[in-house]
């Protein structure tokens, strides 16, 4: 039996398909344990947030912390099942990601001074959002789908609900983000 020129291209073809569909099942399942993390401290700083308004800055700032914290752990071990290489240099994107953003809403904070907490709480999540958009452009379809979710649900309270969104966003932003987590976790 011979191989035609069209019946190896066909085979590459397909061979290349599946690569990259196993590729972006990789990445939802390792971004999952990610998203569940920050999903919970989302809901736990807005939890402080709404319980004891002046407690906001330190609430948020230890849930930041912790999220920090917990995902170069998981960056750690991340690096340790899937190869030293691929994890340190995950390890330095990751930080240097988290830096530049840190920087970007200090500095745009500091410029455009919102006046509530709930503008600033939009404000993140519509940033956090955009990320996953952007992550989705290079990683799969899916992180794009939770930073619409997130966008969405944010700018729905603030406009439609805008007495509680200072309640709702945590909740719904944290609820969608551990959704997601579970429903990257579970790809298939």
């Amino acid at each position: 039996m011979s191989v035609t020129r069209d019946d190896a291209a066909s085979a590459l073809h397909d061979i290349d398909k599946a690569e990259r569909h196993s590729l972006t099942l990789f990445q939802y399942t390792a971004g999952g344990p990610y998203l569940l993390l920050w999903g919970a401290m989302w809901i736990v700083a807005g939890a402080v947030s709404a319980l004891s308004p002046e407690n906001t800055g330190i609430g948020w700032a230890v849930a930041d912390a912790v999220g920090l914290a917990g995902t170069a752990w998981l960056a750690v071990v991340q690096s340790r099942r899937y190869g030293k290489d691929s994890g340190r240099t995950g390890t330095y994107r990751f930080l240097g990601t988290a830096v530049v953003l840190a920087a970007f809403i200090t500095l745009t904070l500091t410029v455009f001074a919102p006046v509530s907490g709930v503008e600033i709480q939009t404000f993140i999540v519509l940033l956090v959002a955009a990320a996953y958009g952007l992550a989705g452009c290079w990683f799969g379809l899916r992180f794009a789908v939770v930073g619409a979710a997130l966008a969405g649900l944010a700018v729905g309270a603030l406009f439609y609900a805008p007495a509680p969104a200072a309640y709702i966003v945590p909740l719904l932003g944290g609820g969608a983000l551990i959704l997601a987590g579970l429903w990257m976790r579970w790809t298939r």
